[in-house]
This record gives C-alpha cells, sequence and structure tokens, in this order.
C-alpha cells in the first residue's frame, strides 16, 4: 500500500511536470507566432506596394526603352531628367530565424513548421533578386543628364541592362506572390489584420517618384 502510494506520488509528479513543460513550449510557440504574425503583416503590406507600383514601372520601362530606341536612331541622347528608382524594402522574415534560435519552432506541428520554414527562404531568395533589381536601375542613371552622343554599342548595352532591370522587376514580383499566398495558408493573419495590412500597402503616395514620367528635353 506504501508502495503504491509512492508510486502515484511519483507518476502525478511526473504527470504534473510535463504538464508544466507543455504549458512552457506552448507559451514559447505563442510569443514566437505573435512576432512573426507581425513580420507576416509587413511581408504583405510590402507586396501590396509592389503590386500599386507596378503599373508606374511599367510605364516607366515602356518609357526608358523609348528613349533608348529614339536615341539609337539619332545617335545622341537628348536631355534626360532623373531616372526613378524601386524603393528598396526589407523582405526578410527574419523573426523565423528568432523562432529556431529560441528553439520554439521544435515546438511546432511538423507542417506548420516546414510551411513557416518555406517562408522564410522564399523571402530569403527574394532578397538579393530584389538587389539585383536596385542595381540594374541604379545603372540605368546613366542615361540623365546633358544631351551627348549615343553610339550604338552604348545603345545595345542599356537595353540590356533596361532588360535585366524589367526582368528582375518581374521576378520580384513572382516570387513575392506566392509567399504571401504561402502566409494566407498558414492562417496565422486573420481576413482584418490581412485587409488592413494590404490597405496600408496600397495607400502609398501615387506621386513616388516611380509614378512621375521622365523628363525629356531637346536633343
Amino acid at each position: 500500500k506504501e508502495v503504491g502510494t509512492i508510486v502515484l506520488g511519483v507518476l502525478i509528479a511526473i504527470g504534473a511536470e510535463h504538464g508544466v513543460e507543455a504549458l512552457h513550449h506552448r507559451d514559447i510557440v505563442r510569443h514566437g507566432e505573435e512576432d512573426l504574425r507581425d513580420n507576416f503583416s509587413r511581408f504583405v503590406e510590402y507586396k501590396a506596394a509592389l503590386d500599386q507600383e507596378a503599373p508606374c514601372m511599367a510605364a516607366r520601362v515602356a518609357e526608358l526603352r523609348a528613349i533608348i530606341d529614339e536615341a539609337a536612331v539619332k545617335r545622341r541622347l537628348p536631355r534626360v531628367g532623373p531616372i526613378p528608382q524601386p524603393y528598396p524594402r526589407p523582405w526578410q522574415i527574419d523573426t523565423w530565424d528568432a523562432m529556431v534560435s529560441s528553439q520554439a519552432a521544435t515546438y511546432l506541428p511538423k507542417e506548420r513548421g516546414v510551411l513557416y520554414s518555406r517562408i522564410a527562404m522564399s523571402a530569403r531568395d527574394l532578397y538579393p533578386d530584389a538587389t539585383a533589381e536596385w542595381a540594374e536601375f541604379g545603372a540605368l542613371r546613366s542615361l540623365s543628364g546633358s544631351p551627348r552622343p549615343f553610339g550604338e554599342a552604348e545603345a545595345a548595352k542599356t537595353r540590356e541592362t533596361l532588360a535585366r532591370a524589367s526582368s528582375q522587376a518581374e521576378l520580384v514580383r513572382f516570387i513575392a506572390t506566392h509567399t504571401v499566398e504561402r502566409i494566407q495558408g498558414t492562417r496565422l493573419i486573420g481576413r482584418e489584420a490581412f485587409d488592413s495590412a494590404v490597405n496600408r500597402g496600397t495607400s502609398t503616395d501615387t506621386n513616388a517618384p516611380m509614378c512621375q514620367p521622365i523628363a525629356v528635353g531637346e536633343p
């Protein structure tokens, strides 16, 4: 009888310890997902701003192509104003790295952890593509300035730069779109919070540089 009482007491103690540990794990996961939710919301906001900016981006690329084509025919660039640049955005999902470091990720259901990991990986893939986009558009700044000669070699090189810039912009938007779709699949952000993030992104100032025509003067 005494042995049974001791065994029962030990089992109760072990069960209580496991219960406390489980509560602790759930608390770690809850705090980690709260940070992840905020990070996801910012990503959705950036993606919405990117969508808002997309028509402006297409218009500027068309303008640049027309400037290059006309200058190539005339062998001379006109006076060209400042070339708009894409707005740099911090696409990282760095809160997932924090969950991994704190071991909170190990307490997640496997499927949920895999999905979070894939979202973070998509963001990591997106950042270098966005960096390449900024670099290519930055190179197009060489078109700005006073009228000057514009030979065939420079025209060909500038067309290639513009093509890479446009391609990178499309790739950034493509990856961002699929990342947001995965974020929606987590159901970590409710409909109201998701719509709020989209509204913040789409309230971007339409007078932003990318949405202003490129000034072109007389040759």
